[in-house]
């Protein structure tokens, strides 16, 4: 890349780049005392939240808050089995008694020790705002409470910024979603008795966290944008100030140009850079986040289609694209959960900077969330079992980590993300994801219960999705299909049966390409990566008077369509779609039995003569 720094002085007329730059320099004193940017500052605020004599009018509020978050969060119920935690929720903690800096035998110093003498309880918090662990920082801290409190039952916090696991296993998690979720409810509820000062610095405090914690999906945006027009002033103006991207070849050219400068010019790029640092930070962390990068990347290789995926900066997520099938049996989930299915799979960067995948099952209603989940269970899907319990939304089902070398290199992260996304296990919870649901739908149609045989995941090559082409020739020759009329690709086999043909002499052909025939209709059975075949029946694109005229004698038999359906600009619509499980994809009649019993279908045969009647 050539870099031209005229383009900063281009930078000043960006109009996203002015707003974003008004955002982050809305007025908040404790960003101009650097509150925001200190960890040991973030600590000072909650020793004075936690300590009920404080003049925060709280009294022991926090702390018995506090209390319930742990006790609450998933991450950590494998820990009250061995802990009375009733009397933490329901004493009055009045005499609580909090500690900063507490220096151990090792010359380390914990960040927050909160001693509950009234229930023999003591709190370890290690509060990490930004920074990551020290070697044996968190065992250190546990060996100095359990000798000082011998008699006392000792409770260790990891609080963060994005829920990182801690290295200790005896841990319990904490971050800060559940300190601000805790301060803004108090301002919420009782904004009317709290003092004026008291309210406006606590205001002021939550900003912060916001600010650190909310996305802000139009901010991102107009990151991104800016980036991307932007590029080289953004990196240029970073760069030169964060030595640390030396290591990154990609930035080789630029401190090139940068070590070349005069001092009266690298002085003026520190001042610009110094003016709008929060800014610049921004757009520069958002643009150029090499997991967003990579996750794009990966989406392109395994074609995901755009609309079932969110590329964002810090969790992309997506599910696949069969899943979108899944949504009547199991359910919507509540308002604002990822992309608004009930099952999401997403990637992560972890505390010890491996890469991981998750999947979970999401906040659907409670009834079809039971039914999901003991489905899962028969084909083997382990979970906790306080999972069930009504009012729980989040499950865990699936996670799986590996290690990237180096986090700036793009390729490599691509590389660990096809690991785990083509990992034998992965593949596997696919298929037994796709059996748990089948056999939910075949409950639904009140078939007899399916067996509950585990499934075999010898016959999984995640990089081999191939339709058996003679599976697929012996049902078309079966129904009297030419090969003129099918194609058979890598995993699917799209076909025309003949009154497809017919109809051209009547509603004409497609007013585009549309797979190799540009027909009426299609058909086409596809080997999805969880291991299910699945029949599709669509009408294409064609002409809109005639593709509209279509619709309204479909729409007159009883056939449903959508508004969209219905419009000018409208191209493809799905009128049939189903699938089932092979359980051996190299079976070649246990594949041929599926695309009949599938072809077969009563709902389908009903729509082909409907369609043959037009």
């Amino acid at each position: 890349m050539s870099y031209s720094f005229e383009t900063i002085a281009q930078l000043d007329h960006s109009k996203e780049f002015a707003h974003l730059h008004k955002k982050f320099h809305q007025f908040n004193p404790l960003k101009v005392l650097r509150v925001d940017h200190f960890e040991i500052r973030h600590s000072n605020v909650l020793a004075w939240l936690l300590d009920p004599d404080e003049n925060h009018q709280f009294g022991s509020l926090f702390i018995r808050k506090l209390l319930s978050r742990l006790i609450t969060r998933s991450e950590n119920e494998e820990k009250l089995t061995n802990l009375d935690y009733l009397p933490l929720l329901y004493s009055s903690l009045t005499d609580t008694l909090v500690y900063r800096e507490v220096k151990t035998s090792t010359g380390r110093f914990i960040d927050l020790l909160v001693e509950l003498p009234s229930i023999k309880v003591v709190l370890v918090i290690e509060n990490k705002f930004h920074a990551s662990e020290s070697e044996n920082q968190l065992k250190d801290y546990l060996d100095y409470a359990r000798d000082q409190y011998r008699d006392y039952t000792i409770i260790p916090v990891y609080l963060t910024l994005a829920s990182d696991a801690p290295s200790h296993p005896e841990y319990w998690a904490l971050d800060y979603h559940d300190v601000l979720d805790i301060i803004s409810q108090h301002l919420e509820l009782n904004q009317e008795v709290i003092a004026d000062n008291i309210h406006d610095f606590l205001t002021y405090y939550t900003a912060i966290l916001h600010e650190e914690l909310v996305e802000d999906d139009e901010s991102i945006q107009m990151a991104l944008e800016v980036y991307q027009m932007n590029q080289i002033a953004i990196d240029t103006l970073f760069v030169s100030q964060h030595h640390e991207c030396r290591k990154q070849p990609r930035f080789k050219d630029l401190y090139l140009q940068i070590d070349n400068l005069t001092v009266s010019q690298q002085l003026a790029l520190k001042h610009i850079y110094d003016k709008k640092k929060k800014t610049i930070d921004y757009i520069f962390t958002i643009g150029s986040n090499v997991l967003r990068q990579a996750f794009l990347s990966f989406a392109q290789i395994e074609e995901i289609p755009q609309e079932v995926y969110n590329a964002h900066v810090k969790v992309p997520n997506f599910i696949l694209p069969e899943w979108q099938d899944f949504d009547e049996i199991i359910g919507k989930p509540e308002q604002g959960y990822w992309l608004g299915h009930g099952l999401i799979i997403w990637f992560e960067r972890t505390w010890d900077d491996n890469l991981k995948i998750n999947v979970e099952v999401g906040p659907v209603p409670y009834v079809k969330r039971i039914q999901l989940l003991n489905a899962l269970e028969i084909q083997g899907v382990s979970f906790r079992s306080s999972a069930k319990l009504e009012g729980k939304k989040y499950t865990k089902i699936y996670t799986e980590a590996t290690m990237i070398s180096d986090w700036a290199d793009k390729q490599n992260i691509v590389e660990g993300m096809e690991r785990l996304y083509n990992d034998d296990q992965f593949n596997n919870l696919l298929r037994q994801i796709a059996t748990a649901i089948e056999s939910l739908v075949k409950k639904e149609e009140q078939q007899n219960e399916v067996e509950s045989a585990e499934v075999s995941i010898l016959d999984i090559d995640p990089k081999k999705r191939i339709i058996p082409k003679d599976a697929f020739v012996k049902f078309a020759m079966n129904h009297g299909i030419s090969s003129g009329l099918y194609k058979i690709k890598n995993h699917d086999a799209s076909f025309l049966v003949p009154i497809f043909r017919e109809l051209e002499n009547i509603y004409g052909v497609t007013r585009m390409k549309w797979w190799w025939h540009d027909s009426t209709f299609t058909y086409w059975y596809e080997r999805l990566k969880d291991g299910r075949l699945k029949l599709t029946l669509e009408l294409g694109p064609l002409v809109p008077e005639k593709r509209l005229s279509i619709v309204e004698q479909l729409e007159e038999m009883g056939v449903g369509f959508s508004v969209k359906s219905k419009l000018p600009s409208a191209r493809y619509t799905r009128i049939f779609s189903k699938s089932l499980v092979i359980r051996n994809w190299e079976d070649v009649e246990e594949v041929y039995q599926a695309m009949e019993n599938l072809f077969n279908d009563s709902i389908n045969q009903s729509l082909l003569k409907l369609i043959e009647s037009l």
